[in-house]
């Protein structure tokens, strides 16, 4: 990503790059009021507003100053994307110049502490009842990967005759794709090229009085476009209501990460464990770590786990307010070095020789994650309540349990259960696997403040244990404890170790996790088997072609096969299925999802003929 080339004159923030100023140096709050924030009435529940050039942000800190004003709109989602980086400490230095901090404070200050490295992406910042998704990238390339319906568009990109392909008809037919039926458009210019491509894609043009300058453009999108997509079968579906009762089958992090967003939403939620206790399976463990795969540059599975990762890490800290202390990572044969060595530019690793130091990773107290999560989200939990099966009618979901009453007026299911998933879903070549991990809880014996990752990791001290781990075995389903486990947990570590060190193992802890065929997790609404093999069948003869929309299972929702990075994929898994249940914005670039939609092992059979 670049870095934005700038200058501050006085009052005024000037563009090198594009040779113009990014707003009226005298009267910048002004001419954001006139042009764009007056065009937000929030006359709906949620209210989603997107723009083309973010720069410092001020439109939307005024967007959500207004936000906080009103009391008709319960939730409001901002989108913005952004092609030139300026760091946190230039944007401080910013506001306090031109004299707009001390009105923002508190929003830019919180804003600032979560501020994203300069790397492409899709960023999310939690205010109070208001998602602001900044995406990072060339806006052209990224509008594609991006998948919502917005009430309002902020043009406010620089002056079309020098930022063209801002305002060509690529653009803006894109932002006729991502907008709602007479969602409105606002733009600083009435420029005659931008008006024409405007025309084009079906807006409806009003030139009104600009700010300090003869004419801008007011828009209104006459109706939505057609929209062809050669991938349609992992298109989302927009739904109606569906009623504000969900039931969560589970209470590890991918049950409680959803209850937590579902809240948020102001749905009533429920979860139900069939143990004893919250977290009592893979993620019940009293230590483990956040961080990343890295794999090779553009292999989708580590660009995946590079966002997921770096996203929970931002996730935990707004939201449980964790401090993240780093972990490092060891390239322990060729093949890894390869990989260490492709991704030398990523600002998320700084890597040195076979070392990599992930500043934004840490060790975790995973259980205890679980629990701050499940309190914030005000669910009811239900426990030994082991779940066999469901019943749906016209009054929603009857939940049976063994040994439990029914319980029924459910609205909405969602299988968030870790690796008993395997029991309960059967869709042809959806295979998942139960995988067996034991971690080994040593007396301490090495002083780190930072988790160490090889063969095998270590955790720092916790209390009066130190983690070690973990066994990786897909076909032993024994849920004892195995001393050769230890063993081999110690030898994965040896080269963090004293010659001749001798270790004590205090206890062992086994639990299964739930892994997909090709490692990424399955996320999303189940979707109608028969009708995907009947609409799709002709695949192997025309998968470049348009296909028709699919058709899922009516309020069903799955989350699974997190694996061992459950606490990086799990955010992401519950940020896009509460889009989906309430229909906004997928924080979530749409060439990831193809990787983790629950149909794509059918899809992949369907294009080979083998289906």
């Amino acid at each position: 990503m670049k870095k934005a080339n700038i200058e501050i004159k006085e009052k005024t923030v000037f563009s090198k790059d594009f040779d113009d100023i990014y707003f009226d140096a005298k009267a910048g709050i002004e001419e954001s009021e006139f042009v764009y924030i007056n065009a937000l009435d929030f006359d709906k529940e949620s209210y989603v507003v997107a723009e083309l050039g973010f720069g410092i942000g001020l439109n939307f800190f005024l967007s959500l100053e207004k936000f906080k004003q009103q009391n008709k709109c319960k939730r409001l989602f901002y989108l913005s994307l952004e092609a030139f980086y300026i760091g946190a400490d230039e944007l401080l230095k910013i506001y306090k110049r031109l004299g707009f901090y001390d009105r923002f404070k508190d929003d830019l200050t919180y804003f600032l502490k979560f501020y994203p490295k300069c790397k492409e992406g899709i960023y999310r910042f939690y205010f109070k009842n208001c998602f602001l998704d900044l995406v990072f990238g060339d806006a052209t390339k990224s509008i594609k990967e991006l998948d919502f319906r917005a009430d309002v568009w902020f043009l406010d990109g620089f002056n079309p005759k020098k930022n063209q392909e801002l305002f060509d008809e690529y653009m803006i037919n894109h932002i006729a794709r991502l907008s709602k039926e007479g969602a409105k458009l606002h733009s600083f210019s009435a420029s005659s090229f931008l008006q024409k491509n405007l025309k084009k894609c079906n807006f409806e043009i009003h030139k009104t009085k600009g700010f300090n300058k003869r004419e801008m453009i007011q828009a209104r999108l006459k109706s939505c476009p057609d929209i062809t997509d050669t991938k349609a079968y992992f298109a989302r579906l927009y739904t109606q209501k569906q009623g504000k009762k969900i039931a969560i089958i589970g209470s590890g992090i991918a049950a409680v990460s959803l209850a937590y967003e579902l809240c948020l939403r102001d749905f009533e939620v429920e979860l139900f464990e069939k143990n004893e206790s919250l977290a009592s399976g893979a993620s019940g463990n009293d230590s483990g770590i956040l961080s990343s795969l890295i794999l090779k540059k553009d292999v989708a599975l580590g660009e995946f786990s590079c966002f997921a990762f770096y996203e929970a890490s931002r996730f935990y800290r707004q939201i449980l307010d964790l401090k993240m202390h780093g972990v490092f990572e060891f390239a322990h044969n060729e093949l890894m070095q390869e990989r260490f060595n492709s991704q030398k530019s990523n600002p998320l690793f700084k890597i040195k020789d076979n070392v990599a130091f992930l500043e934004d990773a840490s060790h975790i107290k995973a259980r205890q994650i679980c629990e701050s999560l499940y309190e914030k989200s005000k669910a009811k939990l239900n426990l030994k309540h082991h779940f066999i099966g469901f019943k749906k009618d016209k009054n929603g979901f009857t939940l049976n349990f063994k040994e439990q009453d029914l319980r029924s007026g459910f609205d909405i299911l969602i299988y968030a259960m870790g690796a008993d998933t395997a029991d309960f879903v059967q869709y042809d070549f959806l295979k998942l696997s139960k995988v067996r991990g034991q971690i080994s809880l040593m007396k301490p014996f090495l002083d780190t403040k930072h988790a160490l990752s090889s063969k095998g990791y270590i955790c720092p001290v916790n209390g009066d244990i130190q983690i070690i781990g973990a066994s990786y075995d897909r076909m032993n389903s024994n849920p004892q404890a195995l001393k050769s486990d230890d063993e081999a947990n110690i030898e994965n570590i040896k080269e963090f170790l004293k010659k001749n060190e001798s270790l004590e193992v205090l206890a062992s802890r086994v639990s299964f996790r739930s892994y997909s065929s090709d490692r990424f997790m399955i996320a999303g609404a189940f979707y109608d088997e028969e009708y995907y093999k009947n609409a799709y069948k002709k695949l192997f003869w025309n998968k470049n072609k348009a296909q028709q929309m699919p058709k899922n299972i009516e309020n069903m929702y799955l989350s699974t096969a997190h694996g061992s990075r459950a606490f990086a994929s799990a955010i992401i898994a519950a940020r896009y299925i509460s889009a989906l249940i309430n229909n906004e914005p997928l924080a979530v670039k749409k060439e990831f999802i193809e990787h983790f939609h629950p149909a794509r092992f059918l899809i992949r059979k369907l294009k080979k003929g083998l289906a």
